[in-house]
């Protein structure tokens, strides 16, 4: 018997191998579905895709569902036979939906996103010696950006708050210039202020000429934003009670911001 006999058995194992793990990934695919209640399995038929758990009350089972980019509250009731979609309320009328799946649905980010976020050229407001630290890209002619500054002033008075607003430069021509006049400042939070004070009118004029470093920052921030897949301004990212690093996008409700800014 040859040598190449000898090898041959080994050979075709090894060209059986693929098809082996697809026929395993098969029956692992069809276990799992089969683990998916029934109406749970029917609703990707309708184009919900089931994007995972959803804290839900005893009896009911919840799933985050997303459906042409919308994030959908699911319960599957008691009976496991019959599912709803929408808010549920206990007997005094509280929502005990909206909490768990903005938690569920928010994007998380890892540590290296948290140290670049550190790094990048941003403004402080609130506590000198923060307990908590929230990162926001700003731009100055974003009148959402202006909003969220005008929420959260009262939430970071004479807390242990501190909000970083990432100056970026997306929205118009003189968001570069006048995120220039803000970080060049001799106070560039007094500048920010001033700017947020009088948006719409603002009294801080943008700078005729970037300076070629101060751009570079700029230019910076803009790439960090990109990379984090942000899409627009403003954008929130902190980290909640777990410590997990979330991202928000847009302007946020008042129960949203006094949970990460504090009451």
């Amino acid at each position: 018997m040859n040598s190449s006999s000898l090898n041959r058995p080994a050979a075709t194992a090894r060209r059986a191998m693929p098809w082996i793990a697809s026929l395993l990934a098969a029956l692992a695919a069809c276990a799992q579905a089969q683990d998916v209640p029934a109406p749970i399995r029917a609703l990707a038929g309708q184009g919900v895709t089931i994007k995972g758990p959803l804290t839900a009350p005893p009896g009911f089972k919840g799933y985050v569902g997303d459906y042409r980019g919308r994030s959908l509250p699911i319960y599957l009731l008691p009976d496991g036979q019959h599912v709803v979609i929408g808010t549920l309320l206990d007997a005094s009328g509280n929502d005990l939906t909206r909490a768990p799946l903005q938690a569920a649905a928010t994007p998380s980010l890892g540590a290296a996103a948290w140290a670049q976020l550190a790094k990048a050229s941003w403004i402080a407001e609130g506590a000198t010696h923060p307990k908590r630290i929230v990162y926001v890209f700003t731009d100055t002619e974003c009148p959402y950006c202006h909003k969220l500054w005008a929420a959260t002033q009262p939430l970071l008075a004479g807390g242990d708050v501190q909000v970083r607003h990432v100056m970026v430069a997306v929205i118009a021509p003189q968001s570069r210039s006048r995120a220039a006049a803000i970080l060049d400042a001799a106070n560039p939070q007094a500048a920010l202020q001033q700017h947020e004070r009088s948006f719409g009118h603002s009294t801080l004029a943008p700078l005729p000429n970037v300076p070629a470093a101060t751009a570079r920052r700029i230019d910076a921030n803009n790439a960090l934003m990109e990379k984090l897949g942000i899409e627009g301004t403003p954008a929130t990212i902190y980290k909640d009670a777990a410590g997990q690093i979330r991202m928000l996008q847009g302007m946020l409700p008042e129960d949203r911001l006094k949970a990460i800014f504090g009451d």
